[in-house]
């Protein structure tokens, strides 16, 4: 799961722990943002701050969502005006990868959408509007721009501090989430569930649990 090859261009760090799914991961010594195509590595801008305070989840950490145990590799700020939310980017023993996302204590999972299961436009949708995806409509609850302030860990995909897109949030008939985000020349979704905080059992990089 992990490829212990590789070193920071900008100083030289080398990273035992890199998993071979990862493209984007910052650098813990210099503060550099690297980026990863095949065999090369090369900086793409700084990690931005992240500010500390009390967090539910952190990168190393261990989450077990029903009951099903996935590592915390990637951990990206965004600011949309009104506040900030969290995103972590956790996977499984097999690689496979989703989305938790923690807004002022909501808490929810989604999953990437790709090829023919992924809605069908590439255009946002407007609040009110409906989405129909995987046989049920979704109403858009939400839309608005955010902009990555800060990124720790490993990632799948290229995410830059200061990059911003704009995002809906769409609501199922019992629950589901459906998550669009679009930028100039692309756009993705994901799906999911919202989820009681109080259900994650979450293990610390040094063993001790968080209740």
């Amino acid at each position: 799961m992990s490829d212990p090859h590789v070193t920071c261009p900008n100083c030289g760090y080398g990273f035992d722990n890199l998993r071979k799914s990862t493209r984007m991961f910052d650098c813990p010594s210099c503060g550099t943002t690297l980026f990863r195509e095949g065999a090369a590595v090369n900086p793409v801008g700084n990690n931005g701050e992240m500010h500390d305070y009390p967090m539910l989840l952190d990168v190393n950490d261990s989450v077990t969502i029903h009951g099903k145990k996935c590592l915390v590799v990637g951990h990206a700020r965004y600011d949309y005006g009104r506040g900030t939310w969290d995103e972590f980017w956790i996977e499984n023993s097999a690689g496979e990868g989703a989305w938790l996302s923690i807004d002022e204590g909501d808490v929810a999972v989604q999953y990437p959408l790709g090829g023919r299961s992924a809605p069908s436009r590439s255009d946002p949708p407007a609040v009110g509007e409906k989405v129909h995806h995987g046989g049920r409509d979704y109403t858009v609850t939400e839309g608005d721009t955010a902009k990555c302030i800060a990124v720790r860990g490993q990632f799948p995909e290229l995410i830059q501090v200061d990059d911003a897109h704009y995002f809906v949030n769409a609501s199922g008939p019992a629950g589901q989430i459906l998550s669009g985000e679009f930028w100039e020349g692309g756009h993705a979704w994901s799906d999911g569930e919202w989820l009681d905080p109080f259900t994650l059992k979450v293990e610390r990089l040094d063993g001790s649990r968080v209740a």
